[in-house]
C-alpha cells in the first residue's frame, strides 16, 4: 500500500527534483499515526508514477496547493542527541 504524505513549504521551489532533501513530512494515512511528524531524507517528483508514494503540499499559512508530487523516504533522521532517545 501507498503511503501519502504532506509537507508545509513556504515555495514550491523548495521541492528541487532530482536532488536529495531533507523535509519534514507527516503522514496522511488512516489509523493511530495519522499526522505523526517525521524528519527525512526524500527524493520528490512532479510525475505522480516515478515514487510509490503521493506528496501533498501546503503553502506557508496552511494553504492546500494543486500541485502534487510523488515521493520517496530514504530515511528517517533523528535529530536529538543520542543520550535523549
Amino acid at each position: 500500500m501507498a503511503n501519502k504524505w504532506e509537507v508545509f513549504v513556504m515555495d514550491l521551489g523548495e521541492l528541487a527534483e532530482g536532488k536529495q532533501l531533507e523535509l519534514t513530512v507527516r503522514t496522511l494515512n488512516d489509523g493511530l499515526q495519522k499526522y505523526t511528524y517525521q524528519r527525512a531524507k526524500v527524493e520528490v517528483s512532479s510525475k505522480l508514477d516515478q515514487f510509490p508514494d503521493s506528496l501533498q503540499v501546503r503553502l506557508g499559512r496552511g494553504q492546500l496547493s494543486p500541485q502534487r508530487y510523488s515521493i520517496r523516504v530514504i530515511e528517517t533522521v533523528n535529530r536529538l542527541p543520542e543520550r535523549y532517545r
